[in-house]
């Protein structure tokens, strides 16, 4: 169960520049908390402007990690600072009683990179820094192609159901990125199956000759017989030639997608 959020402000929320955040994504974040998580945003600014950018949401900054670690906040107190983002993140989290395991982190500063590494359940974007994707176990879309937004959704509907998030469910557990969340992973297609029919066809084939040879059954019965048989036989054999040109395209998908996350670790 996830029970907080650490949020990125400056690259994953979008304010880098200055900008107030959206209230699409303000909404977003409300439901985090109305389904009873905890959200921490972090950020290298200091309270005052951080506000500014939560257009003056203060709901939003009870708990904190501001100015890369230098000033925290705890239930609306502030703490003594810490020297980077993630050790002030990582004593948000021992003030707050929060297990590792417990906290989502969206992270997409350069800054974030230790804390994606160090947490089981990061998460960056696809316009974050080189550094944060290089760390995050996941990668949504960026906070103006709702990604954000439906990862946050994602978080909020599941502690309501009292389950795990849908990208933890189908993450990997090899330590490196997960999927993409959102896409579908191609699925590794099954071996075997494409033999069946191939030698089904040619039972058929070899049955239906056999039977018109025996004269079991009349000359025109027997060529009837034939007929039905070749034409039951060559069907599945074309079955069976068409499924394995299918498995092998998707042996080829299934290897494409895989070259591609390793792509993406780099």
């Amino acid at each position: 169960m996830i029970r907080l959020v650490l949020v990125d402000m400056d690259r994953a929320l979008g304010t880098r520049d200055g900008r107030p955040l959206d209230q699409a994504v303000l909404e977003h974040l409300h439901k985090v908390m109305h389904a009873g998580i905890l959200l921490a945003p972090m950020t290298a600014r200091d309270r005052a402007q951080a506000l500014v950018l939560l257009r003056g949401d203060e709901s939003c900054l009870q708990d904190a990690v501001l100015q890369d670690g230098a000033r925290l906040v705890a239930g609306g107190m502030p703490l003594p600072g810490a020297a980077s983002r993630a050790e002030g993140a990582r004593a948000l989290m021992r003030r707050l009683g929060v297990a590792p395991s417990e906290v989502l982190v969206l992270g997409g500063a350069s800054a974030d990179a230790e804390l994606l590494s160090a947490l089981p359940n990061s998460v960056t974007t696809r316009d974050s820094s080189q550094a944060a994707r290089s760390c995050a176990r996941a990668m949504v879309a960026g906070v103006h192609e709702g990604g954000v937004a439906m990862l946050l959704d994602d978080v909020a509907q599941a502690a309501e159901w009292g389950e795990e998030p849908a990208f933890l469910r189908g993450g990997g557990s090899d330590g490196g990125p997960r999927a993409e969340l959102g896409a579908e992973a191609p699925v590794e297609p099954a071996k075997g199956h494409a033999i069946v029919p191939l030698l089904a066809g040619v039972a058929v084939v070899a049955a239906s000759f056999v039977v018109y040879l025996s004269d079991t059954f009349p000359s025109i019965a027997g060529m009837m017989v034939l007929s039905v048989g070749l034409l039951v036989g060559v069907a599945l054999f074309y079955m069976g030639l068409s499924q394995r040109r299918d498995a092998r395209k998707a042996r080829k998908a299934v290897g494409s997608g895989r070259t591609d996350g390793r792509r993406a670790r780099r």
